[in-house]
């Protein structure tokens, strides 16, 4: 588990000065500017990581992932079979990547979209947002040789929601910062 985040937080210390150079927040002088920040450095280091794998011309991409569709190969489409297999035969560590990872991890896309964009904040918007970009991410995979699970978008999807959810109750809870948004 500790291998994943280092990676990600090595990612993300990548993507940082690209950021701050190209978007320089300190100019805007607000909270909102970091907050963004924030949001944006942590998706793309998530998109990084989820989107690393095997890459090629599109051609010889498109055949790889034709025969992996013919063939079944690194392809689950039975919802929770990959979830209760972890449960019943798997370590602590990859208990901890795989599903709790998988949750935690949107749990930012989740939460930054309504507090950043107002027109996030209708709840119908949100899950459809936390459910597009599990599936993007899951298509992506076909393509350049990664394991696509139903599974993981449901997980994805369970984040999103969750990370929603904590906004909606800490905006209540916090005065103001529902005045991050545009």
């Amino acid at each position: 588990m500790w291998s994943y985040i280092i990676r990600f937080l090595t990612i993300m210390l990548m993507l940082l000065p690209i950021y701050l150079v190209i978007r320089r927040p300190w100019r805007e002088k607000s909270a909102r500017a970091w907050a963004e920040a924030a949001f944006v450095v942590f998706m793309g280091g998530l998109l990084t990581l989820t989107l690393q794998g095997r890459y090629q011309s599109p051609a010889a991409m498109a055949e790889d992932a034709m025969l992996r569709i013919e063939s079944g190969k690194g392809i689950n489409l039975v919802p929770f079979r990959t979830v209760s297999s972890f449960i019943e035969h798997c370590s602590t560590d990859i208990f901890l990547v795989n599903i709790v990872g998988n949750i935690v991890m949107f749990i930012p896309w989740g939460f930054g979209l309504p507090l950043l964009w107002k027109k996030q904040r209708k709840a119908v918007r949100v899950m459809r947002n936390a459910l597009l970009l599990p599936i993007f991410i899951e298509a992506c995979q076909l393509f350049i040789g990664r394991s696509v699970d139903v599974d993981d978008v449901i997980l994805n999807f369970a984040g999103g929601c969750i990370g929603a959810a904590l906004y909606f109750v800490l905006r209540k809870a916090v005065p103001g910062m529902g005045r991050l948004a545009r």
